[in-house]
């Protein structure tokens, strides 16, 4: 008798667990937008405070628990969608663990992320690696293996249309042609100017390739460690597609590859 109720048992375990409904990973994207939603709706409403002179950062015990639930809800979404290979939710989890106050730890976890998207075809990361990830090219170390892997990988992506371009438009943490990084926030309407520049941070595809070349113009150099003209032809490139030379980066190029040519 009790081997008979073992093994009834067992398989109405597995009849339950084959029966089952898979979510998909689509399903789990779905469900962490419908998550940042309700983190827009609440940023909105914090908005109206600020914009009527009342605190917009004040929050109480119980909303900040609640708050906390829903990121740990977003961020599960998120990876249970990646781990499936949904290349979006992949791109949207390194956005968000993309912050410079966040540990070491989390910068690489980031970056892989990042890699595994890029290698997945999404342009976006591929940006999204460079401001995060491309430490040789901060230590100009210019020949580096991997800084020079990464500019291939980016060049190849720009060679074809994005295979995820549906996805667009996307945020981005930061950008070289499109925000000025450099210009402060104002003391009033902190987070409406916070907003805006989030706002300015969704690129489209064209954009990101603007980025991207961008990028190429100013980290590539010859086996004399110069620019040449394959990078004053980036440098066309990114500001046909839109891009703003807030680094002053054109007419520095142009006079160093003069220079070079002279030599």
């Amino acid at each position: 008798m009790k081997v008979i109720f073992v093994c009834t048992l067992f398989l109405s375990l597995l009849f339950s667990a084959a029966c089952e409904r898979v979510v998909t990973p689509d399903e789990y994207f779905a469900r962490a937008q419908r998550v940042a939603d309700k983190f827009k709706r609440e940023a909105d409403e914090r908005l109206k405070l600020e914009a009527a002179g009342e605190s917009a950062f004040k929050y109480s015990p119980e909303q900040l628990r609640n708050a906390e639930g829903d990121l740990e809800a977003l961020v599960d979404n998120l990876k249970r969608a990646s781990d499936g290979g949904h290349t979006g939710a992949t791109y949207f989890l390194a956005n968000l663990q993309d912050n410079p106050m966040f540990s070491e730890r989390t910068r690489k976890e980031a970056c892989g992320l990042y890699q595994k998207a890029m290698d997945q075809g999404l342009l976006a990361a591929a940006v999204g690696y460079y401001h995060l990830c491309d430490k040789a090219y901060e230590r100009f170390d210019l020949h580096n293996a991997d800084h020079l892997k990464y500019l291939q990988s980016l060049e190849q992506l720009l060679q074809k249309p994005d295979a995820h371009g549906d996805a667009y438009p996307l945020p981005a943490k930061h950008s070289v042609c499109f925000v000025d990084e450099a210009a402060p926030l104002p003391e009033q309407g902190v987070l409406a100017a916070m907003q805006a520049r989030a706002v300015a941070l969704v690129l489209t595809e064209d954009q990101y390739r603007a980025e991207a070349n961008y990028i190429l113009a100013l980290t590539r150099v010859n086996k004399d460690d110069r620019p040449d003209s394959v990078n004053i032809a980036y440098l066309d490139e990114a500001e046909a597609l839109g891009c703003n030379d807030f680094h002053g980066l054109n007419a520095m190029m142009r006079n160093a590859v003069k220079v070079a040519a002279k030599q």
